[in-house]
């Protein structure tokens, strides 16, 4: 899900974030960039299309599953997608990856089947593989889907 750009003569951090609709802290982030100067000819790794992910910052008094519930997400997944349990606390300010709105996504648990992640994603085998280069089902694998590619019911 991710791709690489070059970058050109007189371009900027900021030039290529607002030619790529991406958060210039995300591309620094995804290169271990402390600096926003970039040379012309540097490679940079950066999200292929619109972000699959926002950075929510926990509230005081938030928990995980009021959190899933405002986005629309399955509190379980939303939990594996940040690496936490159920039993775990989340603390005002720390960071938590929810889905943007045009995503579904899914982790993978030991057992998982090819027709039981379709399933839960509500997709198609092409739509999938589309979207995610490898899927090798291995527990705890991420696997993202653009919703607009959703099947109907």
């Amino acid at each position: 899900m991710y791709r690489i750009y070059q970058v050109q003569n007189g371009e900027t951090l900021d030039s290529i974030s607002n030619k790529l609709g991406i958060d210039p802290n995300i591309i620094l982030e995804l290169n271990g960039l402390s600096s926003s100067n970039i040379m012309p000819g540097t490679y940079l790794v950066v999200p292929k299309g619109e972000e699959m992910f926002t950075k929510y910052i926990v509230k005081k008094g938030d928990n995980m599953y009021e959190i899933a519930k405002r986005f629309n997400v399955n509190p379980n997944q939303l939990l594996k997608l940040n690496g936490l349990n159920q039993d775990d606390i989340i603390y005002p300010n720390q960071e938590i990856l929810v889905p943007s709105k045009n995503y579904n996504f899914y982790v993978t648990s030991e057992g998982d089947t090819l027709k039981k992640v379709i399933s839960n994603l509500g997709t198609s085998a092409n739509a999938l593989a589309d979207e995610n280069e490898t899927i090798l089902l291995v527990p705890d694998q991420l696997i993202v889907i653009k919703k607009s590619q959703r099947l109907n019911d």
